[in-house]
This record gives C-alpha cells, structure tokens and sequence, in this order.
C-alpha cells in the first residue's frame, strides 16, 4: 500500500495527512507536557495556558475531526483508517486485562505478604484501587488517550507503509 501524493491530488486529501501530522507533533507535546508538568494550573504563564489549550484542540478534537471526516480521505487513507482502528481494538481488548492482573501477579510475585513490594508498586497500587476519581475525569482521560493513540497508530502503520 505505499501510495505518495501527487500535487494535483484534490487539497483536502493532502490536508488530511497535514493535519494528522501536525497531531502527531502535539501529541508528543502532550506527552512531554504530561510527564514534565511545570506548573500549577493556578500559577501557570498566559503562554502555557495557550500552549495547553492549543494541545487540548489538536489532542481531543482534531483527531475526533479526522476519524469522522469521511470526505477527507482517498482510499489510501480510508483502508489505513481501518487497518488502524483494527490495532485500536486489539489494544482495547489487551490493555484492561493487564492492567487488571498485572498488579496481582507481581504482588504474588513479590510475596504475598506485601513485605518485598517496592515504593513504585505501593504508588501504583494506590492510585489504582483506592483512590477515587470523578467520572467526568476518567473520561476525558480516555477520549485524550483513545485520540492520542489513535494518532500515534496510524501514523505509525504510514510510516510502516513507506518502507
């Protein structure tokens, strides 16, 4: 399926790819912005709000945009879609079972009794089971992440395509 654009292809399937690339760049920023966290919400500089808020657009809503824009995509685009929300739904299927049992296989692993668990785990454990967290919130954090990796697999079965 490697397929490259020609110039007098109609703009907006040119577009569509521009803009797919232009998410994958502010996933990454997300990504960073997510592990780095520099600031308070409350004590944050006006740039990184708008850094933030332009993030949020190209992480939630351009990619929601790019799933349902059915007329923006050539065949080529159309059968990557596919083969894309196919991985999707593998990974959809895989991810919970393993974030299930995971922790209760290295707990074993690590003694029953809890005496060998690491600080990393006893962190992991209590985010994980104890603490509570508003729906409206685990939602979000789903759509975010159902859209970055979305994002992130289909750019990657392109680049894939290429070699």
């Amino acid at each position: 399926m490697n397929k490259t654009h020609r110039r007098d292809d109609p703009l907006r399937f040119r577009l569509y790819f521009v803009l797919m690339n232009i998410c994958l760049f502010f996933a990454v920023v997300g990504l960073i912005n997510w592990l780095v966290d520099p600031f308070q919400q409350e004590n944050a500089p006006s740039w990184y709000m708008a850094l933030v808020f332009v993030t949020s657009i190209f992480n939630g809503f351009v990619p929601l945009f790019l799933v349902v824009a059915k007329f923006m995509r050539d065949d080529y685009a159309e059968g990557l879609l596919r083969r894309c929300l196919v991985v999707m739904a593998y990974v959809a299927a895989i991810i919970p079972p393993i974030l299930i049992l995971g922790p209760w296989i290295l707990y074993l692993a690590l003694a029953g009794d809890g005496s060998l668990r690491p600080d990393f785990y006893v962190a992991f454990e209590d985010a994980f089971y104890e603490t509570r967290v508003a729906p409206s919130t685990v939602v979000r954090n789903v759509w975010i992440t159902f859209m970055g990796a979305f994002v992130v697999v289909f750019q990657f079965l392109r680049w894939r395509d290429s070699r």
